[in-house]
């Protein structure tokens, strides 16, 4: 990891249970470090958002978590339709993101793929719908959480915390993640002495 929010972001997604098929794959660590980056790089680049980029990458951490628990399988859109994963196959990427809410329906088919890519794609995409959504739920004057409500809002229920009860799970994950400590920056190297 390159800088202190990335490596806060990846240490909030190891602080989180790994998904039950998961555990033990060789493939897990660079998939965390890949989410990681790309949730950061989406928070840095999105424009709107009131809040820290910490808590923006919180939210996105909460979000893919609760979605799809970072399963390796659903990052590489392998969902079981027989159970109803990824909502029947009408949302995609750890984030499952639905084409309704995209900002082009051309990103659709870039989205479900495990590549760096596709993964910073789809977090920007999940990043600029939950931002959004939590600018809209503040501008309706609604005296709740705006981060509860922009998860309700994300999960397409409008911004009444009544709606949907999932919020309730999401924002656990969100302050839980927030607890998580941010590395110390890294101060300048101390100059080599020359014998």
């Amino acid at each position: 990891m390159s800088t202190p929010l990335e490596a806060w972001a990846l240490a909030a997604l190891q602080s989180l249970q790994v998904f039950h098929e998961d555990v033990g794959s060789p493939e897990k660590p660079a998939q965390l470090e890949m989410l990681a980056q790309s949730v950061v790089a989406a928070a840095k680049e999105q424009k709107g958002w009131p809040l820290s980029k910490q808590r923006l990458i919180a939210g996105e951490i909460a979000i893919l978590y609760n979605e799809s628990r970072g399963s390796l399988r659903i990052h590489r859109n392998e969902c079981d339709l027989k159970k109803r994963e990824c909502d029947a196959g009408r949302a995609i990427s750890s984030f499952q993101l639905h084409a309704v809410a995209l900002s082009s329906p051309d990103l659709w088919p870039q989205l479900g793929f495990m590549t760096a890519e596709s993964t910073k794609l789809a977090a920007k995409e999940a990043t600029r719908v939950f931002t959004r959504m939590y600018l809209y739920c503040a501008s309706t004057g609604a005296p709740r959480d705006r981060v509860a409500m922009a998860f309700v809002g994300y999960a397409g229920r409008g911004c009444q915390l009544d709606r949907w009860q999932g919020y309730r799970a999401r924002m656990d994950t969100y302050e839980r993640v927030l607890r998580v400590p941010m590395p110390p920056a890294e101060g300048p190297k101390p100059a080599a002495s020359v014998p």
